[in-house]
């Protein structure tokens, strides 16, 4: 016997479990490391291709890049929203320096680098 689910159904149980674990994760997330201030190379890549290099500084709390984003402190670094839908993830590599994901809709659409500036 063959049960047939509808695409909505299971949309709104990956939503559900997609926001317990936000929910979960965020809390986690509050006594966590954070995104070290200082001068880095923002690296951009998508596919292995590097789209953009460009000087970079974490202060008060914010990835200034092309503007001043907060930095959303997470158990490993950090993540932050560069508009709406779009969000890079910062995972410290344990050597100064973070890397991560980069996301649109929810879809990884490339990575992105910050290499620290000695």
């Amino acid at each position: 016997m063959f049960i047939r689910t509808k695409p909505a159904i299971i949309r709104t149980a990956a939503i559900g479990t997609a926001v317990g674990a936000a929910t979960f994760f965020g809390a986690v997330g509050q006594a966590s490391a954070d995104v070290q201030p200082g001068a880095y190379t923002s690296t951009t890549l998508s596919s292995g291709i590097v789209l953009l290099q460009r000087g970079a500084r974490v202060e008060g709390g914010d990835l200034v890049l092309i503007g001043r984003y907060p930095i959303h402190s997470t158990p490993g670094g950090g993540y932050v929203d560069l508009f709406p839908g779009h969000r890079v993830v910062l995972i410290s590599d344990g050597h100064g320096g973070y890397n991560g994901p980069a996301y649109f809709d929810g879809a990884v659409i490339g990575a992105i680098a910050l290499t620290p500036q000695r």
